[in-house]
């Protein structure tokens, strides 16, 4: 089971959310975002909508306070209610489920997951876990331990009553039932070592048992919060698998309670434990698990990103999968250690022309950062100054290099009036220089202008837009020079198109409309590319 995309329509904090371009690949969906932005109730939707396929789920009372968008208007306080088909609406690539098929849909965790201690003192059948609620909203306390324990309880003895276990022993069957399972914790916890013994039954106590370097024997209730945390969420894929083996199965905030140095394990051996028709969606704020995702993505291209940051969903919002780009990774990196998040170093720094005042808020920087940060991710531009002043940053860069280590640190400079000669040389020293005049020239190329018209749906006036910016260059006393013009072009875009909320400024345009067109005219791109690089490519 995939899902394809997701529509949410005045449900809690979303006035018109839809999710959309899923690929059918993904096994891992990881929801990326800070506390507040709904990424908790988006999980919510998916329990109501699989609670309310299969029992009379209304949305009147407190019910539909709780998940209805609450409102102000005229200064009073109204919630709107509708039938939850109009509320959500979740297609699947496989199609729309039957109704008797969404319980065993969704396999949901919430972020309150916490069973300090538990002990069972008789045996009782189990039903399903498709035929018992345990969670009816994502604020509800989760505590599953237990009932899986019961669950392997009851299981041990109607497979040892089954007379298709053949001639298995019983030792047999305690050492192979748990096997997968003991090895997961083996791999989460390997110094020291934490082993699962067994899970004992009635005459052990009623309890799961560990080992742990000399300790044998071990309770259940003496694990550590993250022992028991990770446990928890690795035992519960392990008992639903079998029930749940074409499933979504979701998870609230899997870091909670355990040490930044596991999640990234945690999250690959979770999956390993998802049977492979199901989907493993997980809303979190961990560098860790964000980092393995973005490996296994890498490596399989069966991992989606869904960033919730900064969006106002108070008006209809999409959100489609990206790919981590240097952006992503710094809004990341800011939800999850704050003040510290300043302090993660790229890989490489350029040094570019533009307000040295500014630091990396420079408009020559912020273009190139945004050009280039899917293709270069760990690539960061800071403007420095004029032409002399990047020339001349020796002492910056070794600066850089002392306190970075490991940092690669570039210079860049614009072309202006540099004969061909004294470009080649400035190369030669190990400086980029731009083939045209300034960044200008490639923002304002012909072929990205076109591209930014067809975007915006006004094809019919590229020969009018592109005549009058050669009529501009033409009539301007300095030859070529883009940037001089780009006043009274902007103006004549803006009246020509009549295209509305361009931006109050050059640079708000060039940044927010140019650099995405710049982005897709792949000649104009890749010529960019090869001068800020010093690279060519096939």
């Amino acid at each position: 089971m995939r899902i394809k995309s997701v529509h949410l329509k005045n449900y809690k904090r979303f006035t018109d959310l839809t999710i959309k371009d899923i690929p059918e690949s993904a096994r891992l969906v990881v929801v990326i975002g800070p506390n507040g932005t709904g990424k908790s109730s988006l999980f919510d939707a998916f329990l109501l909508k699989a609670q309310s396929s299969i029992s009379n789920y209304g949305l009147d009372g407190a019910r539909g306070e709780y998940y209805m968008k609450n409102e102000h208007v005229n200064g009073e306080r109204f919630y709107a209610t509708q039938e939850i088909s109009d509320a959500m609406n979740i297609e699947f690539y496989s199609g729309n489920p039957a109704p008797d098929r969404w319980n065993t849909i969704f396999n949901i965790r919430s972020a309150y997951r916490n069973e300090a201690h538990f002990q069972l003192e008789n045996l009782q059948r189990m039903p399903p876990s498709s035929e018992s609620v345990r969670l009816e909203r994502i604020i509800d306390l989760d505590q599953a331990v237990s009932d899986n324990y019961r669950r392997l309880l009851w299981k041990r003895q109607a497979d040892l009553d089954d007379a298709t276990l053949g001639d298995m022993t019983f030792d047999k069957y305690r050492k192979e039932s748990l096997q997968e399972l003991q090895t997961s914790m083996k791999e989460l916890f390997q110094n020291p070592v934490l082993v699962l013994q067994d899970f004992g039954g009635i005459t052990s106590s009623g309890v799961f048992r560990f080992s742990k370097g000399t300790a044998i024997d071990f309770h259940y209730m003496n694990l550590s919060g993250g022992e028991k945390a990770a446990f928890d969420l690795l035992l519960d894929i392990f008992v639903k698998r079998h029930e749940y083996q074409d499933a979504i199965y979701c998870i609230d905030e899997p870091e909670d309670h355990i040490a930044a140095a596991l999640h990234g394990d945690l999250l690959r051996i979770m999956l390993d434990l998802v049977p492979g028709k199901s989907q493993l969606w997980v809303a979190t704020h961990s560098i860790g698990i964000a980092r393995k995702a973005f490996d296994m993505m890498r490596q399989n291209d069966d991992v989606a990103f869904l960033d919730f940051s900064n969006r106002d969903f108070d008006k209809p919002v999409v959100i489609t999968p990206q790919i981590p780009n240097r952006a992503f990774w710094q809004s990341t990196h800011r939800v999850a250690l704050d003040d510290l998040s300043d302090l993660i170093a790229p890989g490489n720094i350029v040094l570019c022309e533009g307000s040295a005042r500014k630091a990396d808020k420079g408009f020559d920087a912020d273009c190139y950062n945004r050009i280039f940060s899917d293709e270069y991710p760990d690539t960061l531009f800071i403007s420095r100054g004029g032409s002399n002043q990047v020339k001349k940053s020796e002492d910056s860069i070794a600066v850089l290099r002392a306190v970075v280590k490991g940092v690669n640190v570039r210079r860049l400079i614009d072309r202006d009036d540099m004969t061909d000669t004294a470009r080649n040389e400035r190369i030669s020293e190990g400086i980029a220089v731009l083939t045209r005049r300034e960044i200008e020239e490639y923002l304002y190329a012909p072929e990205v202008i076109t591209e930014f018209l067809k975007a915006n749906d006004k094809e019919e006036c590229v020969d009018t837009i592109l005549t009058k910016r050669e009529c501009l260059i033409d009539a301007n006393p300095k030859a070529d020079d883009v940037k001089s013009v780009r006043r009274d072009l902007f103006d004549f875009i803006k009246k020509t198109t009549h295209i509305q909320n361009l931006g109050n400024s050059l640079e708000e345009f060039a940044k927010q409309f140019l650099v995405p067109a710049l982005k897709k005219t792949r000649s104009v791109y890749e010529k960019l590319r090869a001068d800020v690089f010093l690279e060519t490519r096939s």
